[in-house]
């Protein structure tokens, strides 16, 4: 199964959000005017600025080839995941938090619900 990747320049996931914090882009990452001065040197530095792809995966018990050679749109494929669970969302082998899937318009995003 795929892992959703960030967009950036996306949708917020939550428009209240928005407009209870002003100094935030999109509402997901804070901007530097509302960070200390120790913080806004972290966010300057080339090192703030690296990609780092972050994943969130779903397990899928009994999935075979067979099965991923029978796909086509519209299609459910059952996960071992209980509906409501936070899922993991990790860099790599490092898992980062927390998070939960929401359907914001017509794109599924991932909202952070506990950090690490």
């Amino acid at each position: 199964m795929s892992q959703p990747q960030p967009q950036p320049g996306g949708s917020s996931p939550d428009h209240a959000a928005d407009a209870a914090a002003p100094n935030s882009v999109h509402g997901l990452v804070p901007a530097a005017q509302s960070l200390g001065d120790e913080s806004r040197a972290e966010q300057s530095s080339p090192v703030s600025r690296l990609p780092v792809e972050v994943g969130v995966t779903v397990p899928v018990r009994d999935f075979r080839v067979r099965d991923l050679l029978a796909l086509e749109p519209g299609r459910l494929i059952e996960s071992q995941w209980g509906n409501g669970e936070d899922l993991p969302l990790s860099s790599g082998e490092v898992q980062l938090a927390w998070s939960e899937f929401e359907v914001i318009d017509t794109q599924l995003a991932v909202r952070v619900t506990r950090l690490i």
